[in-house]
């Protein structure tokens, strides 16, 4: 078992979905970074993490797109098969879930700008047709 947590935004808001008869909270994560490459150049990568937390509680109504959140659970790795071929998707199963700020919060705290550049135009980088570990009218969970 391979223990994980981290912080980032929610790409979009969560919903509750039924998986084989049990109901969870889905939601994806976006993790960014920032360094400098061997050159000195500044370098931001944003990892996605596709989230299902069990139970379907009231927190998903806090759960919407910008919300900076704290995760700890059980990673697991999909691969699939993209537009630009194999490609693998992180995913989470949340033990423990803590909200730290809202979107509002996180552009306040940064210069104008950095948010669009850290995340991706206002999309927070989610991929066209959004992230494919959780595709639409699934009936099983997808790890």
């Amino acid at each position: 078992m391979l223990k994980v947590e981290f912080v980032g935004h929610i790409g979009s808001d969560a919903e509750i979905k039924d998986f084989n008869g049990k109901r969870y909270i889905v939601f994806n994560v976006a993790t960014s970074e920032r360094f400098k490459d061997a050159q000195g150049n500044p370098v931001s990568r944003t990892t996605w993490v596709s989230c299902l937390k069990p139970g379907d509680g009231a927190v998903v109504n806090y759960l919407k797109k910008g919300t900076q959140v704290y995760c700890r659970g059980n990673l697991t790795v999909k691969t699939y098969t993209g537009r630009n071929g194999v490609e693998a998707g992180i995913n989470c199963t949340v033990s423990e879930l803590e909200l730290l700020g809202s979107r509002q919060d996180a552009q306040q705290n940064q210069q104008p700008g950095a948010a669009s550049q850290a995340y991706g135009a206002g999309n927070y980088g989610m991929p066209p047709g959004g992230y494919p570990a959780f595709g639409p009218g699934s009936d099983e969970a997808p790890y």
